[in-house]
């Protein structure tokens, strides 16, 4: 059975008032003792709920993250590009694929109308999905940041003419702004676009990662322009692994102890 944090800082608080309230019966001077006792007891389970507290939080953010990424797959799939772009911060940056780094709202809501050809919504037999899945969250230290790995896996075409099918990972960063999370960076890494006949073992990437930069510049390059399928490439993790990590035992005593240490060589 799961405990719910709620539940727990619920009973804690129980306990914190049953002790408080027991204080005041003590009228004997050999109580002494034992309200200093109680005393260590009340301030133990104040941090145990601060802690708990704490941890609600970060459950609440984490699951705010999730909601937000799966939010940006329905717009985007549905072509509801100024839905999307309210998702970022003013000073967002996205950067799919390898079209280069596009700087600000308006900046990216161009971008998105560049993909849907200059529409709102997608145009009678289109198909768009964009399925936001393997999140891996990560929430900073001072509670106002965070970063996240998704897969996009995507399905797309047109009746009649085309159909492809593709995916590839999301490193994003995220910001909370006056208590609301928001996209601060959007960076999606195109691993396979191909024709749905025939797919990966019979064709090379559909776009080679080029989507709409061949007619609206990005405001930088792209931050790592790799190539395109069949030439496959790991985008970096911003996460180490989460139970070990392994080193050889031929590899230099330093890094042999960063490992022992959790940290990554």
């Amino acid at each position: 059975m799961t405990i719910k944090p709620t539940a727990l800082i619920h009973s804690s608080l129980l306990t914190l008032v049953a002790l408080l309230a027991g204080c005041g019966d003590q009228s004997e001077p050999s109580a002494t003792a034992d309200m200093a006792t109680t005393g260590a007891e009340i301030a133990t389970l104040q941090q145990q709920v601060a802690t708990l507290e704490t941890r609600v939080q970060q459950v609440k953010d984490a699951n705010a993250i999730k909601r937000l990424q799966r939010t940006y797959g329905y717009y985007v799939e549905e072509g509801l590009w100024d839905d999307a772009v309210n998702l970022f911060a003013d000073n967002a940056t996205l950067e799919l694929a390898r079209d280069g780094v596009y700087i600000g709202k308006e900046r990216i809501r161009q971008y998105y109308y560049a993909l849907g050809n200059g529409q709102l919504g997608l145009r009678e037999g289109q198909l768009n999905e964009q399925l936001q899945v393997m999140p891996v969250v990560t929430l900073g230290e001072d509670g106002t940041t965070a970063s996240a790995r998704w897969r996009n896996i995507l399905l797309t075409g047109q009746l009649g003419e085309h159909a492809e099918w593709g995916e590839g990972p999301f490193e994003n960063e995220y910001v909370k702004e006056n208590g609301v999370w928001k996209f601060s960076k959007v960076r999606w890494q195109q691993a396979i676009l191909v024709p749905y006949a025939g797919g990966w073992a019979k064709h090379e990437d559909y776009n080679k990662g080029i989507w709409v930069s061949d007619k609206l510049p990005p405001d930088a390059p792209p931050t790592d322009d790799h190539r395109w399928w069949p030439e496959t490439y790991l985008p970096p993790f911003h996460f180490s692994n989460p139970v070990a990590t392994y080193v050889p035992e031929s590899a230099p005593a330093a890094d042999i102890e960063a490992a022992s240490a959790g940290v990554t060589p």
